[in-house]
Formats: C-alpha cells, structure tokens, sequence
C-alpha cells in the first residue's frame, strides 16, 4: 500500500482480485486510470479474466456538457484486448439544487453525436466510443442484474438515500438492505481472515472501491441525509437501480391536483370560518394531514410531493383570509355603526364598537360631570292637531335631522328622543373637560336657532309645512352615566338633578319667551366666548334653591347686541331695590332692542308692581315658577 500514493496499480489489481475470488458479485472501482504504469498489466488481466464482474471509472472534464467536454479514459494498458464494457463515467451530471444538496443522479445519457466529432483532450486524443454514455452504478446494475435496470435511462434519478453505515473490527458483516456499508480498506485487508471470514463476508456482494478522504481528495458532496462521499453516491444509485426504489417526482396532474385541492380546502377555511382560534386550528389540521398524507406517499411508493407549494399556497390563502377577515369586519363595523348610529348616538355606536372597556365600565353606573341639553318644539300638540300625520312626521324628522346633526357636528351624544323633544350630553361617552362640553353645548344651541330660521324660510309657503319655535335648555352638573332598563330593551342614558334641571329650563323658555336658557354654571365656564343677558333668577318646580338663568346672544367674536349694557345696568339696580332707576334703564333697552323685548318688559312691569308693594326686606329677587 506504501509502494505509490495512494496505490499502486499492482494494489488495485490485487485487492479487485480477492474479492472476486471471494466471490463478490462485481467490483466496482472508482479510479480513472489514465497514466501508464509499469503494472497496467496486472490490472489489465484481472479485467480480462473477470470481464463481467469488474467496472472501473473514466470521467467527464472540460467545460459546457455537450460543448467542449472531453473523456478521461482509462489508459489503454488496463483494458483488455478483447472488446469488453467495463467503462462507466464516475461523475454523470449530477442535480445540485441552490441549497447545494445532490438529490439525483443522470446514470445514462445519448449525446446524439458520435465521439470523434467531439472535441477531445488535445494531449491524448481518444479512441472511438459508441456514443452512449453510462454511468459505473449503472453498468454495475446492469451486470448485477443481467439486464438493464431502468425504462427511462435517460433521464435524472432522484436519489434515495439509505444512509451509510461505518464498520470497525468488531461488526457483524451481515445483509443490511437499508444501508451501505463503509469500511476502511486496510480494515478489510488486515481483518480478512478474521472478522470477513476469508472473504466469505463478500460473497453475492456488489463492492464499490474509491475515495471518500475529504481533505485530501475533496470528493464528497452534501445530500439531504448527510454528507457522502463520490463513491458513496454511486453506490446509492446502484442500490436504487438493483431494488427499483428510486425516488418517483408526482407527476405535474398530481401536483396541479394536490395544490387545487389544498387551495380550495384552505380558502374554504379561510372565507367560511370566523372564529380565529378555530382558523388556526383548521389550517394547522390542513397542514398537519398534508405532511402525514406526502409522508406516507414517500414511505409507501416513494413519491416525492413538493411541500414548498403547499406551504406557499396555505400561508397565501392565510393572508387572503386575514386580509378578507379584516376587510368584512371594517365593512361590518361600519355597517353596524350605521346601524347604531341610527338607533343611538353614534358617540355611543363608537364606544360600544371601538371601547369596549370603558362602555363596560359605564353599564352599571358611574357618577361624571355632564353638559346635558333638551331642546323642545313650542305648540307641537296644537301642531299636531291643524297637520295630518303624514306631513308631522315628515316635518318633525327635516327638523330633527337638522338639530341632531348640530349636536354631532359638535361633539354631543344624542341620549334619546322624546316626541317631539330630544336629549343631547357632552362628557357622557368620553372624558371632556366641562368647559369644553359647556362651550359646545351653548354653540350648538345658537346654531340650532340659525338652522330653525332657514328651515322657516324654506318651509315658508309650502303646503302642510308649519312655521315651527323652538326652545332650548342647558345645564351642567354631575350626572350619573349606565345601561338602564328591562333585561331585555335597554338604553344607555344619564341621569340626575343636572338632566332635571336641564329639562326646566327648556320649558321655561315658553315663559320667558326666549330660545335659550343655560344655567350659572354654563354661564361662568362661558361668559368670555359669548354675551349673555340675565333671564330671572328662578325657582323652578322641584327646586327649593333658586337658580339664575341666562339667555346667550351670541359670540362675543361679532358685535355686542344693542342694547345689552342698559339691560345689565338696569337688572343691578333692580336687584338692588332701585325699582325707579332699573324702570329708567329698562325702557331704553326696551327701545334699542326693538321696543317688544319681553325681557324688557317683564322687569318694567315688577318694577311697577314694587312701586306699589315694596317687597319684604329678606326679598331677594327669586320668581318662583308655576308650571314645568
């Protein structure tokens, strides 16, 4: 073994000798003897007199297949004399995919041009060789068996791999038809008469001789099972060749089928379910009886089913699915916010839809600072007598959609109808600082007045259309926010003395004949962003403590009203007893304000009354009210 490196040809010749004795049904040797050696005649005469039991190795080189390749043949000191196929290629193109692994072997290809025309090794040229191109597995099946081994040679064979086993001294050399036994050649030389029984051990056996050193020689590939040698590979694809258990690719219908069949399946789960865990759990149950449905195709008939499409095709119908899921539920919320909304506030829709913790915090009740607003039309009842039904509900609707429209244009929550009247809040669905609720609430009553002028002079003249008054009231105060109601109709509302109070005030609009009455406390959060002029300072039905009501005018952005001074001068003196100068005052504002005011002309005429009848002296200016 030390006489040449690695060996000599005298080595190959003997050692291919002894196992033939032995009675190994055929050597293979990968080695490609293309330089003459003095010993090319010892080999040559193992291969004379064993020509059906030896294949040895030539190879392809050179460049582009088919282009520019050329052979390395044994040199013709090994061949024997007579015609003899002993000569297979050792490296047939073999299929490495991206990820550098060798899954298939080409064991037989016909160029379809004769050798000589081909381009050879300009340092030797190359005898003539049928053009049929073989590989050593190959010839070695073909003369373990006594025909030849495949239908379709021509085209790849995916490999099978069984996995190699390695021996030592002490292993039982026994059939193994799962694997491909590897041992060191000087094991089996020094253990011959011992562990390999004389050679006994590789009697019927096909044995593949070659290198598998990877740092010395560099012959060895990754294959999806491990890392194997050249040699290694052949005998592979030998083994698959002899028991006809090479890997079979699904044919392109099986693949279409299969992924037709998973795609309707998964976009069956994806569109058809809604529950989410569920979803999951039946695209893990896809999955899971797709990989045990493949897996047992490979183990059963060797048929290899792609599973990178069947994984593209469920994560793609997953993301349709998602993507359809999140569409419909946008669409659905929206819908039923639309719904909702036209059942509730939409700022109550929102916080059902969007908050839903804090909705749940408010079901059973929860005390907060509120703006709350009643707005009421004047006479509906006596309306409701000259109209006919159709025309009211026609009319009441075109007035409420243009007054609820205010309210949410400006941040309120419609709380509900009332007939002919509605309640509005601000701070009832979402945190809002007072103020802001106080400043929104008085703009949207003024803009309410506006809105009800136009709709005046739209209606103006048109045939069971009525010219329409609308009161007012506004309030702020600590309210008590729930979900109230029977078990099965229930509405979310707030509640309170500060809804009370609201509602009086909207009613003592009719007595004060004013559009709007908002009280102290609406009053000093916003007495710099409007003009206000003091109503009465009132007691109304329920109450034992008067409160002070005001009327506002207008934003203090445009002009002040006429007017407005004198009257605030002459309620000072009114309160102060000055009936005399308060009377003086009250009729100049009278007059600048148009000469009707009835505010005017209400405190003129106490003012009379106290010329007559002083009050007592713990008086202190509070009208009590008769009537809600």
């Amino acid at each position: 073994m030390v006489d040449s490196w690695p060996w000599s040809v005298k080595f190959w010749a003997t050692v291919t000798e002894r196992l033939l004795k032995a009675g190994a049904r055929v050597v293979v040797i990968d080695n490609v003897f293309n330089v003459s050696t003095k010993d090319d005649d010892k080999l040559r005469d193992v291969i004379e007199r064993y020509p059906d039991r030896v294949v040895i190795a030539a190879q392809l080189a050179g460049g582009v297949p088919g282009r520019n390749e050329y052979i390395l043949e044994p040199t013709d000191g090994v061949l024997p004399q007579k015609e003899a196929d002993v000569v297979g290629l050792n490296n047939l193109p073999q299929d490495v995919d991206p990820d550098g692994l060798v899954r298939s072997v080409q064991n037989y290809r016909t160029p379809g041009t004769s050798r000589d025309e081909w381009p050879t090794n300009p340092a030797k040229p190359l005898p003539k060789r049928p053009p049929e191109e073989y590989s050593i597995s190959w010839l070695a099946a073909k003369k373990a068996l006594g025909y030849t081994p495949m239908r379709n040679p021509d085209t790849r064979m995916p490999l099978n791999y069984y996995g190699g086993v390695s021996a030592d001294a002490s292993d039982d050399f026994s059939e193994q038809e799962e694997s491909i036994k590897t041992i060191p050649i000087e094991d089996a030389l020094l253990d011959w008469d011992t562990t390999y029984k004389h050679g006994e051990s590789f009697k019927d056996k096909v044995v593949f001789i070659g290198t598998s050193a990877e740092v010395r020689f560099n012959d060895s590939y990754n294959t999806p099972l491990d890392y194997k040698s050249a040699v290694e590979i052949q005998a592979t694809a030998f083994a698959n060749l002899v028991h006809s258990d090479w890997l079979v690719p699904a044919s392109d219908w099986t693949v279409l089928v299969l992924a037709l069949g998973l795609g309707a399946l998964a976009l069956a789960v994806s569109l058809g379910v809604r529950a989410v865990l569920l979803k999951i759990g039946l695209f893990l149950a896809l999955a899971a009886t797709f990989l045990v449905a493949t897996q047992h195709l490979f183990w059963s008939e060797l048929l290899v089913t792609p599973v990178a499409g069947a994984a593209i095709i469920l994560v793609s119908c997953g993301l349709f699915g998602a993507a359809y899921d999140y569409m419909l539920g946008q669409y659905e919320r929206q819908r039923m916010l639309g719904m909702f909304e036209s059942m509730v506030s939409p700022g109550v829709a929102g916080l059902m839809l969007s908050q839903r913790g804090d909705f749940e915090k408010r079901l059973g009740g929860q005390r907060q600072e509120l703006v709350v607003l009643f707005g009421d039309i004047r006479g509906f009842t006596t309306l409701s007598e000259r109209v006919g039904p159709d025309a009211l509900v026609a009319q009441l609707n075109e007035h409420l959609s243009a007054m609820v429209s205010i309210v949410q244009e400006e941040g309120g929550t419609l709380q509900k109808y009332i007939g002919d009247a509605f309640m509005a809040a601000w701070g009832d669905v979402r945190a809002q600082p007072p103020a802001d609720g106080a400043e929104h609430a008085v703009r949207a009553g003024l803009r309410m007045q506006e809105a009800l002028k136009k709709l005046n002079a739209d209606w103006k003249g048109q045939h069971e259309r009525e010219q329409l008054t609308f009161g007012v009231g506004i309030n702020h105060g600590e309210g008590v926010v729930g979900y109230i109601g029977h078990p099965r109709r229930k509405e979310f509302s707030v509640m309170g003395d500060t809804v009370n109070l609201a509602a009086r005030l909207e009613s003592a609009t009719k007595q004060y004949h004013q559009p709007i009455l908002v009280g102290e406390t609406i009053y000093e959060m916003t007495k710099k962003l409007f003009y206000y002029r003091l109503a009465d300072k009132m007691q109304v039905q329920g109450k034992t403590r008067a409160v002070l009501a005001y009327v506002p005018m207008g934003e203090r952005t445009e002009v002040q009203p006429a007017g407005l001074p004198e009257y605030s001068a002459a309620l000072e003196k009114y309160y102060a007893r000055d009936f005399v100068g308060a009377a003086e005052l009250l009729r100049a504002a009278n007059v600048l304000m148009g000469g009707k005011d009835f505010l005017c002309q209400n405190f003129h005429s106490r003012c009379e009354y106290y010329f007559k009848t002083l009050p007592p002296l713990d008086w202190d200016g509070t009208w009590v009210l008769k009537d809600k």
